[in-house]
């Protein structure tokens, strides 16, 4: 009874079923940047070692994953990494492992990494194999050694950005753009995929669509023009751009020559010739605020052209076009005040003049009568030519110095070639003569441009100016609002007491016109001069 074999009964028995081993596996190979994935044919290496590692070990490789670039920044924001452990976990048939050249091509997050793999081992049954060193998860030391290696590579990328992130950042404080460049740029620099761009030193030029944008800008900046007509004008002129670039366009700091980058706590100065100006950028960004979607189609606008123009006189806001869909009427309502609302056009039923027909009644009161716009052309003349009297003097004046400036400059080249006089005494009054031009030229420059054509000039004005509302009226969107905004810049008011517009601010020259046409039809007008 003290025999040990008596004990044999107790030991589990091996059931003698022949299981088939599971020699399935799956490859999963990956490089950061496109730029090692053109050039350094990284992930056909590591596809190579993959296969003759299986092929050495008895494996069958049944699915291959990644065989591109993905940073490993982060694990889940990899698309070929997150199929790999979505199918790996949905999977009916399941590899033994996963076969990754090297732990830093799976992932570089350290920790989060090896939960991951805690979990495909422990949970799943699926295992990591490291093909360059032969780790893997199988044995209890290989799974330590793979860990290290995860752990490593996520202490190896820390390292890098403490090297690589500060350059970054100083990169950009100097003005130096990182990454791809938006619609309207080549950049030219080392890394660039076509050597038509290559250069030693960065340079971002204004390609010939950027030329275009350029107009862009101008027309959005102007507040007369829909994203859906800025669109339409660019598609004809050869640039075809969609509603979502352009709508990203308008809030982009780049086309003004501005870097925004999260490494950077303020903006900073970029090194290349914006697109639009700061002044430009920021008008647009007014525009935008009135008017969030910015994408409008024209035919509900063409029923209400006062948008952007018309202001509740009671909080100075926008008026919001809108269409009431069973009336299908359309009306003009302030946001913030209650009751602030107006017809956009008057109807048989309706008890006041619609806003639009309102609109053509203002204009009617700044339009020249035909009797009497010869006589304000002819006070205009008079006042075009006093307030110019000045500036012809002044410019002859300064033609005359610049002409002698430059007589002594000849005189003072031609003594010196002679030899009568020295360089010293050459080279000072050389530059002394060349500042005295310079700042005459800007003199120049800064006084009003002469207008030749001003008869011309003024009937195009006066023809205008009597048919005004007609004008505006006939005028399809677009024409109506280029109207608007000359006129008004800073919009008309609202009076809901009243029904009436107020004007707060007016085109300037329109300003003139009135008040001499109004003194015309009064006592008389007293000569300015």
């Amino acid at each position: 009874m003290n025999d040990i074999n008596y004990f044999h009964r107790f030991v589990s028995k091996k059931d003698e079923t022949k299981i088939k081993p599971n020699l399935s596996v799956w490859s999963y190979t990956r490089v950061s940047s496109k730029d090692q994935y053109d050039k350094n044919s990284s992930v056909d290496r590591q596809m190579e070692a993959n296969k003759e590692y299986a092929a050495d070990n008895n494996y069958n490789i049944t699915e291959e994953f990644g065989g591109t670039y993905e940073s490993g920044k982060s694990d889940f924001t990899r698309k070929e990494f997150t199929r790999l452990i979505e199918k790996v976990k949905s999977s009916r048939s399941k590899p033994i492992a996963i076969l990754v050249y090297k732990m830093s091509r799976f992932s570089r997050t350290g920790g989060s990494a090896i939960g991951l793999v805690n979990t495909l081992v422990e949970d799943i049954g699926v295992h990591l194999i490291e093909v360059c060193s032969g780790h893997t998860t199988m044995t209890e030391r290989g799974k330590i050694a793979i860990y290290e290696s995860l752990f490593h590579a996520a202490k190896e990328n820390l390292e890098k950005k403490e090297i690589v992130i500060p350059s970054m950042i100083a990169s950009l404080k100097a003005g130096i753009w990182i990454g791809n460049c938006p619609t309207g740029y080549d950049r030219y620099g080392r890394k660039v995929t076509n050597e038509k761009y290559f250069s030693f030193k960065q340079r971002i030029v204004i390609n010939k669509d950027g030329e275009l944008l350029k107009e862009a800008w101008q027309w959005k900046a102007s507040g007369l023009y829909s994203d859906a007509q800025i669109i339409a004008k660019l598609s004809a002129r050869g640039l075809s751009i969609s509603k979502q670039k352009l709508s990203s366009m308008w809030r982009t700091p780049f086309y003004c020559g501005i870097i925004i980058n999260r490494l950077l706590d303020e903006p900073a100065k970029g090194n290349w010739e914006p697109i639009a100006t700061k002044e430009t950028f920021i008008k647009v960004q007014q525009v935008l605020e009135n008017n969030i979607s910015g994408f409008q189609h024209n035919k509900e606008e063409e029923a209400r052209p006062l948008n952007r123009l018309l202001k509740c006189n009671d909080c100075g806001s926008h008026m919001v076009g809108y269409l009431v869909k069973k009336k299908q009427l359309h009306y003009y309502r302030c946001l913030k005040c209650n009751g602030v609302s107006v017809n956009a056009m008057t109807t048989i039923r309706s008890k006041r003049t619609g806003a639009n027909e309102l609109f053509i009644e203002l204009l009617k009161k700044y339009s020249v009568p035909h009797e009497i716009a010869p006589l304000v052309k002819l006070q205009l003349t008079k006042i075009f030519n006093h307030y110019n009297e000045g500036n012809s003097a002044n410019e002859n004046a300064l033609t005359s110095r610049f002409a002698e400036l430059e007589k002594k400059l000849k005189a003072l080249k031609i003594r010196h070639g002679l030899g009568e006089v020295d360089r010293e005494t050459y080279d000072l009054t050389f530059n002394h003569l060349n500042d005295e031009i310079r700042n005459v030229t800007k003199e120049l420059n800064t006084l009003s441009p002469k207008l030749s054509n001003l008869e011309k000039l003024l009937s195009s004005a006066m023809d205008v100016l009597t048919k005004l509302s007609q004008i505006w009226d006939s005028s399809k969107l677009e024409g109506k609002r280029r109207v608007q905004k000359t006129l008004f810049p800073e919009g008309i008011y609202y009076d809901a007491k009243n029904h009436e517009y107020l004007t707060k601010k007016v085109n300037s020259f329109l300003y003139l016109t009135d008040y001499l046409s109004n003194s015309f039809k009064g006592e008389g007008i007293k000569n300015p001069t």
